[in-house]
């Protein structure tokens, strides 16, 4: 199927219009949507997100693996162990995107970087100025967008895919995402984690989802 240029991904990143984005809600597990996941032709997923023991929920086939940069810095995060900690480094034979509102130093990327990846870096928080734009005649969604950078949040990494798939003109279709879900009692279906940090503001986010579905801009899997 014809693949379709991510924006302000560096270098250039394609993805197939046939793509599931996987989320990390608890809520996944209530059904088995692994098979119906792994016959997308790109499988999107986030950070540490994990897939052994739980394919039959969240499927085992991923050809990108979206993370932040403190994953990719391998900074400690909750109670991560060593190995969710340095996760980045196990990764082996993948295409690794990397979000972050700053510039990587080198010599990190050097340390981090294997030969067995193909990493793709967005390192400017200004982006994501950029890419509301594309929203512009959808009052509601380009207000609410604003809302978020004025209040000097970041947006997620799932929430910020997301975006970049609709401003390239992909419709992707996401597993994972509760958009009932109280954000601020969050949940992953593989781990418990504390209360959201303030960098976000995840239930604006799931609002704003909630109208990008309206639109047709995204589909939820069923």
């Amino acid at each position: 199927m014809f693949k379709k240029k991510v924006k302000l991904f560096k270098p250039e990143l394609f993805i197939s219009q046939n793509t599931a984005i996987i989320g990390s809600s608890s809520s996944i597990l209530n059904k088995e949507y692994g098979k119906s996941i792994d016959r997308f032709e790109d499988v999107i997923r986030f950070n540490n997100a994990h897939v052994e023991k739980y394919e039959k929920f969240v499927g085992s086939k991923t050809t990108i693996r979206i993370i932040n940069n403190p994953t990719f810095e391998c900074l400690p995060i909750f109670d991560y162990s060593k190995e969710d900690q340095f996760f980045v480094k196990y990764l082996k034979n993948t295409n690794v995107g990397i979000i972050s509102p700053y510039k990587i130093k080198t010599e990190i990327k050097n340390e981090n970087c294997t030969q067995s990846n193909k990493y793709y870096f967005l390192e400017n928080k200004l982006l994501q100025y950029i890419a509301i734009l594309y929203f512009i005649n959808k009052i509601s969604i380009f207000k609410d967008l604003s809302k978020i950078l004025l209040a000097k949040k970041n947006f997620s990494i799932g929430f910020y895919t997301i975006i970049l798939c609709i401003i390239s003109g992909i419709k992707p279709v996401l597993f994972g995402f509760d958009l009932k879900e109280d954000m601020n009692f969050r949940s992953h279906y593989w781990e418990k984690i504390p209360s959201p940090a303030n960098r976000h503001n995840l239930n604006l986010e799931h609002d704003i989802l909630k109208k990008f579905v309206k639109y047709d801009y995204i589909k939820l899997g069923l």
